[in-house]
């Protein structure tokens, strides 16, 4: 079936009391990993995530400095380095081990 479709349930009115049936259900997929190594992974992929978010602040102010004047992103560059790895400490530090550190 489609990949919009979870579950046909139909309901029968035999009776006093309806009845529902279910016709179609959607097997559910099994996650892979361990439980034990789960915490480790969302802190990986939060890590990544910030690593994501750094490389396009990045652009976006290099744009935005190359829009501003001639050759922008030379004259801003440390700027630009340290504002956008500010954002990505920010981000990585939502990760669970990482939440005593202070915000920047």
């Amino acid at each position: 079936m489609s990949d919009l479709i979870e579950r046909i349930t139909v309901i029968r009115r035999d009776g006093a009391s309806p009845e529902p049936v279910t016709v179609y259900r959607q097997p559910s997929e099994q996650r892979k990993g361990s439980l034990l190594l789960r915490p480790v992974e969302r802190v990986a992929h939060r890590l990544i995530r910030a690593q994501v978010i750094f490389g396009q602040e990045v652009l976006r102010r290099h744009d935005k400095a190359n829009r501003k004047r001639r050759d922008g992103w030379l004259i801003e560059a440390p700027s630009i380095i340290a504002e956008s790895g500010r954002k990505a400490y920010n981000e990585a530090r939502k990760a669970v081990p990482f939440r005593i550190l202070p915000k920047a």
